[in-house]
């Protein structure tokens, strides 16, 4: 399947720009050199790789599944019990986060979704609870309960604190670019069709012979794959982990970010993300005046712009693309253009 095929809506000019900008900001690390800006950007783009994980179950799906961070958390756990007490290189680790948190998203799917409406959040989030109650009455000491995971060698410990931040910055920019690609692919697939059709009319999609069950599992599992490897490069970043990583204010802000940025679209993430996380960083002295205007956000984007900043991005542009449009018809065809601008509101489709 060609790219063509895949992103349809994609011209080389589009091509050429999202190259560009990749690029550049590939550059970032080379050229600026302040830590704590990089390190604030790196936990940016790993937060980013759970928002990309938790818009495709929450906004392509449609099921309000709450409990995203604590896939994500025990993906971090998960990777780290490898590196710790198994020979697995790290790079290994990372991906059996990764796929252990996608063996148990899929468990958690068969449950949640016999249930509808308010039941799947409560259950979902239920189960981020109960994960979170037990990692902090761990007295085994494997997860290291209310203390933190146990400090783990990460993915680069052999490099230098410089040349560790620019890896870890280039790694975790590969997957948010994998990620965001991969799963704009599936969207323009079969399976993301298939999904879409059964967020929107599951009675529908069932009568003509889709599984709603099989395509939400399958979901699960690719979000909670993603999520998984979210976690496995907090952990290895970070080189540990708390039960604070799940709890409710966490879950409350990322949210926020996918609703602000733009729920179900592809780079809603991305938008939301990055503006919420200059916010925090601009007011991390004051906690309480960042919620506060972090509500605010929230507030003003869910009553004037439903859509996301993202969806009013697209319809202003689409608007001014339009309105371009109509002064390009030749002088000869002005009569012709009229009659195929207005035949449609004639006839009562949509413009």
């Amino acid at each position: 399947m060609t790219a063509r095929r895949l992103f349809p809506s994609m011209t080389r000019t589009r091509w050429a720009g999202v190259i560009v900008l990749i690029v550049l900001v590939a550059a970032f690390p080379l050229v600026y050199k302040n830590q704590y800006i990089l390190t604030v950007i790196v936990s940016g783009l790993v937060l980013l790789v759970l928002n990309i994980s938790w818009n495709f179950v929450l906004g392509v799906a449609g099921v309000w599944n709450f409990g995203q961070l604590a896939i994500y958390a025990l993906g971090g756990y998960g990777a780290g019990i490898l590196m710790l007490h198994t020979p697995l290189p790290p790079w290994l680790a990372v991906l059996g986060g990764g796929v252990i948190a996608a063996v148990i998203s899929i468990l958690l799917a068969f449950p949640t979704l016999r249930l509808y409406g308010i039941y799947t959040s409560l259950l979902t989030f239920a189960f981020a609870e109960i994960v979170q109650y037990v990692i902090l009455n761990d007295g085994s000491g494997l997860t290291g309960g209310s203390y933190g995971f146990p400090t783990v060698p990460g993915l680069y410990s052999s490099l230098s604190p410089d040349a560790s931040m620019r890896a870890y910055y280039w790694t975790i920019l590969g997957v948010v670019v994998a990620s965001t690609a991969g799963l704009a692919a599936v969207g323009h697939s079969h399976l993301g069709i298939a999904v879409r059709a059964v967020r929107d009319a599951p009675a529908y999609t069932a009568a003509r012979g889709v599984s709603p069950l099989r395509y939400r599992v399958i979901a699960f599992a690719i979000s909670g794959f993603l999520a998984g490897i979210a976690g496995a490069l907090y952990i290895s970043f970070n080189q540990s982990i708390s039960p604070s990583e799940m709890g409710l204010t966490p879950m409350s802000i990322d949210v926020t970010m996918l609703v602000i940025g733009g729920l179900g679209t592809v780079f809603g993430p991305l938008v939301g993300t990055a503006l919420l996380t200059i916010v925090q960083t601009a007011l991390v002295d004051h906690p309480g005046i960042e919620l506060t205007i972090l509500g605010t956000f929230l507030l003003i984007v869910v009553v004037f712009v439903p859509g996301g900043l993202v969806g009013l991005i697209a319809r202003t542009y689409h608007r001014i693309a339009a309105w371009a449009a109509e002064g390009e018809q030749p002088a000869g065809e002005e009569t012709a253009g009229a009659d195929e601008v207005e035949a449609p509101v004639t006839r009562g489709e949509p413009t």
